[in-house]
């Protein structure tokens, strides 16, 4: 479990990539909490469902499970997402983050970029791979699988893949 006061806000794609591959526990098992706004459950769960997809169910579980907690950020994010390039689920999970004082979970470059030209500590799906298995709560192996697993599922620069493949390796 995360430690007391732990806590992130996610955007949509890493939800939905570590639903994919059968990992969403790992954000649970590290931040113990993670605020989602309600522009990211609409894109996840809602648009999710009606295409069918498995892993809006399973987000849909953790959320009613508790631990996935969905929070508006207050005021409308239409302009930031417009001028940074980027869809308003990310712009209001960087704007909850930042009123919340803790790291954001994004993998899309724009909101990424965006998020720590505030100074917003972010990190994303392969990242939370490889925090998993530095503090232990994964196999090496466990998280080389997941990362060839995750190359599956989202659009990874091939640099930063062999960069995070290598870290992984030389742990455990």
């Amino acid at each position: 479990m995360g430690s007391a006061g732990e806590m992130t806000v996610s955007n949509s794609g890493p939800l939905i990539h570590l639903a994919m591959i059968g990992r969403l526990d790992l954000l649970q098992a590290l931040f113990g909490r993670v605020f989602i706004p309600s522009t990211v459950r609409m894109e996840v769960l809602d648009r999710g469902k009606e295409a069918g997809k498995p892993d809006a169910f399973l987000i849909e579980r953790e959320i009613e499970n508790g631990w996935i907690v969905v929070e508006d950020p207050g005021g409308s994010a239409e302009d930031i997402a417009d001028s940074a390039g980027m869809d308003a689920g990310e712009a209001e999970a960087i704007i909850l983050a930042r009123s919340r004082h803790c790291p954001v979970l994004v993998d899309d470059m724009a909101g990424r970029r965006f998020a720590a030209g505030l100074g917003l500590e972010v990190t994303g799906s392969i990242a939370v791979v490889a925090r998993a298995v530095k503090v232990g709560l994964i196999s090496r192996d466990e998280g080389l699988d997941a990362l060839e697993k995750l190359a599956l599922v989202m659009w990874l620069n091939v640099g930063v893949y062999e960069d995070v493949r290598k870290v992984v390796e030389g742990l455990g």
